[in-house]
């Protein structure tokens, strides 16, 4: 089959030509993507270091898509979408300091029309009520996906400072996508699709992890957001028996931590919800840890295998009982006391510490 020759060899190229754009970037129009910014909250590199791990995997997943998902709805929503958010990260990459209140507006404009355009929606949302009333109306299903959306992106976003976090998180989460689709018998193009993701995204995780040579910048984290969640609704519903609090689960990190922080910033510090600090869940952990080791970078390292080891842990006992929606349902409340509890016991920590 033309697919599996194409994946099979896909590794090695897509490799060799991440290591060609990873040393002659800047003979390109990407070496505006430098990052020089030494000082910022989550700064771990002490030289200039290009942000264009996000254009590759772009790069590739647009080609993929091209070659193979001609004609088909899935697909062009994430081109679409994945574009779209795509380019307003990559705007950022290039420092064109777009404001953050200004990149929501568009974030929220673009990504609203597209998915009233190709009338995505969540089919099942555990709760007939819920389900008749949200999906009863096009613009009220189209403005639930778009929330569930920035959501998922700007909490990509917040965990991508971290050496190797947000890519080995995404790599965690493809995985599980494609053992549900291939449980349920609906594997085919997308498991293709997901298992090509899988070899790209690794290919970029080799140059940023454990010592970063290319940041997925904005770009990246907006387009792995938007594909994670695309990916998840897709599946969530060409897959019935499943349980749609599974794939909330399966996305309750990323959640947490926007979620959370949005409304800590608002409710406790009174402050900008766009306003960047170190009170996030994984910098209180790299906080800890840094306590520990008192050595920045391997903090930083330790720090994103701890967290994607502890959300490995949390989800495992889910794998056999996607199909079971009361225990989902309680799993996914389960989460929520669970990091809480870590949230505060780190805070703890670290004041007793200081």
């Amino acid at each position: 089959m033309v697919l599996d020759k194409f994946i099979l060899i896909s590794f090695p190229i897509i490799l060799l030509i991440n290591f060609l754009f990873v040393r002659n970037y800047q003979f390109l129009f990407l070496k505006k993507t430098r990052d020089n910014q030494f000082h910022k909250p989550q700064a771990f590199h002490y030289i200039s270091t290009p942000r264009i791990g996000g254009f590759l995997i772009f790069f590739f997943i647009i080609i993929f898509l091209i070659i193979f998902a001609k004609k088909n709805l899935f697909f062009s929503q994430i081109i679409y979408l994945g574009a779209t958010f795509f380019f307003l990260g990559f705007l950022e990459d290039l420092k064109l300091n777009i404001k953050p209140e200004l990149r929501l507006f568009l974030m929220i404009i673009f990504s609203f029309s597209i998915i009233y355009f190709l009338d995505l929606k969540i089919n099942n949302y555990q709760f007939s009520t819920l389900n008749n009333f949200i999906n009863s109306n096009k613009i009220i299903s189209s403005l639930v996906v778009c929330l569930c959306l920035i959501f998922i992106v700007n909490g990509c976003n917040f965990i991508d400072g971290f050496n190797g976090l947000l890519i080995i998180h995404t790599i965690i989460i493809l995985g599980i996508l494609y053992f549900i689709n291939s449980q349920n018998y609906n594997s085919g193009l997308i498991n293709y699709f997901i298992f090509f993701f899988i070899i790209v995204c690794f290919s970029v995780l080799i140059f940023n992890f454990p010592q970063a040579k290319i940041f997925l910048g904005d770009s990246g984290a907006y387009f792995l957001g938007a594909t994670i969640s695309l990916l998840t609704i897709e599946i969530s519903n060409s897959n019935k028996e499943t349980s749609p609090f599974f794939f909330a689960c399966i996305l309750f990190y990323i959640f947490f931590e926007v979620f959370f922080s949005f409304f800590r910033k608002i409710i406790f510090l009174k402050s900008s919800p766009f306003k960047p600090d170190k009170k996030h869940l994984h910098m209180l952990l790299y906080e800890f840890v840094f306590s520990k080791f008192k050595k920045k970078r391997l903090a930083n390292y330790i720090t994103s295998i701890l967290v994607n080891l502890f959300y490995f842990f949390l989800i495992t006992p889910l794998f056999f009982f996607y199909n079971d929606k009361v225990f989902c349902q309680m799993y996914f409340l389960f989460l929520l006391i669970v990091y809480l509890l870590i949230y505060l016991w780190l805070k703890e920590k670290l004041v007793l510490s200081s």
